[in-house]
């Protein structure tokens, strides 16, 4: 072998070590169909961070539209490259209601989040399912995917399903996760416009179990769509501090706050982070010490108020607060 191939085969060799090292950081486990453990290295004890975006509305058949989605995945990107997230989630409505090529826009979708180089959770919303390409549809292309994660449980005696599930974050090897997503799909069809009794059963039975495996809870912070009744409350509150915007009403559809009182009363989710408003982004902390956050608008063809962006969250390993921060990308770089 010549000085030249060695001295290339050295730099392969190096960039395929680079490459296995920054995999390394974050792997994914699908524990069950409805459980997954994210496996993150955090030799000097830094926090654990999401990149929320929401609303991107990709896929609409409005003339032109096509090239704002190309926007909002450079936007997007560059989040990424600016913030160096941990994971991703996207909090529903990925999809324009209107999919004539379903099939094609998610592979579109997987694509380019798998291109992120990161794990990347997905709540269904409400126009996900629209069109003709509904939620088996839809994940069944997300299957296919190296670093998504969605998944589902039975309902009603195993003749149903939702696509809720449960994310162990586990740093440095330990095997107690250090805190657990809870995503929920929050409905989309008239009469399913929110979370139901028997999801909140199985966040109960979730919950419980691993209280009880690991003798205590652990902390926890929930993801979906459509907000709850109590954002409406908390806006209208003018006692309790507020950070962000809010410039329309909540639509909180069918929620009738059995979800915020399940919360409360299982103990374990310390904020919960939804989507679907385009014109509030704001967060505070509602009575009984949940923090209610709407996610920053990401998609360009999406109608917003604001420059797309997204919502940085921050959840510590060794206590401590949640931090959470609306966030720009910054193009001219």
């Amino acid at each position: 072998m010549t000085t030249r191939e060695l001295k290339i085969t050295g730099v392969l060799m190096l960039v395929v070590f680079c490459h296995s090292i920054v995999n390394g950081q974050r792997t994914i486990h699908k524990v069950d169909s409805d459980q997954y453990r994210i496996d993150i290295s955090k030799e000097d004890g830094s926090p654990v961070t999401i990149l929320q975006v929401t609303d991107l509305h990709l896929g609409s058949t409005d003339e032109g539209k096509w090239k704002r989605d190309l926007e909002t995945c450079r936007r997007i990107k560059k989040l990424v490259e600016t913030h160096d997230p941990d994971m991703i989630a996207i909090t529903g409505d990925l999809f324009d209601g209107n999919k004539p090529h379903g099939t094609l826009l998610a592979s579109y979708a997987v694509n380019f989040f798998d291109s992120l180089d990161r794990p990347w959770l997905f709540m269904f919303g409400n126009h996900d399912p629209e069109g003709g390409f509904g939620r088996a549809a839809i994940a069944e292309v997300f299957a296919e995917s190296k670093w998504g994660v969605l998944g589902k449980h039975s309902v009603n005696n195993e003749w149903s399903e939702k696509y809720d599930y449960v994310v162990d974050i586990l740093v440095n090897g330990e095997r107690k996760p250090v805190w657990q997503i809870f995503g929920f799909d929050s409905g989309a069809e008239k009469g399913n416009k929110s979370i139901k009794e028997e999801q909140l059963k199985w966040y109960r039975d979730i919950s419980n179990n691993t209280a009880s495996t690991h003798k205590e809870q652990i902390r926890a912070i929930s993801m979906f769509h459509i907000p709850l009744i109590e954002f409406q409350y908390l806006q209208d509150d003018e006692s309790i501090k507020k950070q962000g915007f809010n410039e329309e009403k909540v639509y909180y559809e069918e929620d009738d706050g059995s979800v915020y009182k399940t919360f409360l009363d299982v103990g374990n989710v310390e904020a919960v982070f939804c989507g679907h408003d385009h014109y509030n982004n704001y967060w505070g902390t509602y009575k009984g010490g949940i923090i209610l956050a709407y996610g920053y608008i990401s998609g360009v063809a999406t109608k917003y108020a604001w420059p797309p962006g997204g919502k940085l969250i921050t959840l510590p390993i060794n206590g401590g607060k949640i931090v959470m921060e609306n966030v720009i990308p910054d193009m001219g770089k």
